[in-house]
């Protein structure tokens, strides 16, 4: 069978295509209906969330005619989380804003969004209050210790925070006046993605891939390939390098959605480097310890065959070699990255 670039970059084109639904439903457009629902998210093991919901929050509201039939959802639960996403972009709340507890309220002038445990006594100052804007996040971060402060935000500029004491009424002004960038989220993408290219840059510095293709690259001037040539073969390494991150991305998006534990990643994440640490530990102490924290003998044996054959196949072959073994090297801040 011959192998060409074209059938390549097609083969390519058609992996970014297929891996796009899959992607898109991450970000889909919002559709939760709103309207006159109050929507209460809290995790199943928030031991306090529930007892507050139940004899604070939803009799606070309802003694204010708010919140006549609530709807309580467990984020723990992949749809119900999705939901809390849906509802939470269809109001603009940056995702930096979060806490353990939310509950969406539809008020006669917008809405308001309480967060954690917030005292009865402020949230019926902050609903009777005419000077109200029509979107309010009203936060009291604090669980199982007495509140020392609580927040306010009206989409302008920073989250304020105030002593607990402070009266509502001399908090607002300056919650609506903030100044400042807002909090990052989908709509301020761009405060983001510098954060993600110059990770991206550093994390790209990777000794191993360099000195294969260093390796590649000296092999065929030696082979006296032409230039095109060279570029042709370099390039697709890169991208079979590429592509096998990317498809591991994918998988690990996958597994996020995985488990119904919000905390299933980063469980799992501790566990895997205290079991890589423990191997590092032992091959330090141990030299002939078999299991080593490098490219395995037998990978770097074929890498280095599939090099001397210098055709498309062996490149795409090293390549995909070369992006699966040095993956555990460079892998910590690419997962740490899809993760935000």
């Amino acid at each position: 069978m011959k192998y060409n670039l074209k059938a390549l970059l097609a083969l390519s084109a058609l992996l970014l295509l297929a891996s796009a639904p899959f992607v898109g439903s991450e970000t889909g457009a919002p559709d939760a209906a709103f309207d006159d629902i109050t929507h209460i998210f809290f995790s199943a093991g928030c031991v306090d969330c529930w007892p507050y919901v139940e004899d604070v929050m939803i009799p606070t509201l309802q003694a204010q005619g708010l919140a006549e039939k609530p709807e309580l959802h467990d984020y723990t639960v992949p749809d119900e989380r999705q939901l809390l996403l849906q509802v939470a972009d269809s109001i603009d709340l940056p995702r930096s804003i979060a806490d353990s507890l939310y509950a969406f309220v539809p008020t006669e002038n917008g809405t308001l969004v309480i967060l954690g445990h917030v005292p009865p006594e402020l949230i019926t100052e902050v609903v009777n209050s005419p000077e109200t804007p029509s979107k309010l996040v009203l936060w009291q971060p604090e669980m199982h210790h007495e509140p020392t402060e609580y927040r306010l935000w009206a989409w302008a500029g920073d989250v304020q925070v105030f002593a607990i004491d402070t009266p509502y009424e001399e908090a607002l002004p300056k919650a609506i006046e903030a100044a400042g960038p807002l909090p990052i989220s989908l709509a301020n993408l761009g405060q983001l993605l510098p954060a993600v290219l110059i990770t991206g840059l550093f994390d790209s510095v990777n000794p191993c891939a360099f000195a294969v293709i260093l390796l590649l690259l000296a092999f065929l001037f030696t082979l006296r390939k032409s230039r095109s040539r060279i570029l042709q073969l370099g390039f697709v390494y890169i991208l079979m390098i590429f592509l096998v991150y990317f498809a591991i991305g994918l998988g690990l998006l996958r597994a996020v959605r995985f488990s119904s534990d919000p905390h299933f990643v980063a469980r799992a994440g501790s566990w895997l480097l205290i079991g890589l640490g423990t191997i590092n530990l032992i091959e330090y102490f141990f030299p002939k310890f078999p299991i080593k924290l490098h490219m395995p003998k037998f990978a770097g044996a074929r890498t280095n065959e599939l090099i001397k054959q210098a055709t498309l196949p062996a490149t795409i072959g090293a390549g995909l070699l070369v992006g699966l073994c040095t993956f555990p090297c460079s892998g910590g801040v690419y997962v740490s990255i899809i993760t935000l």
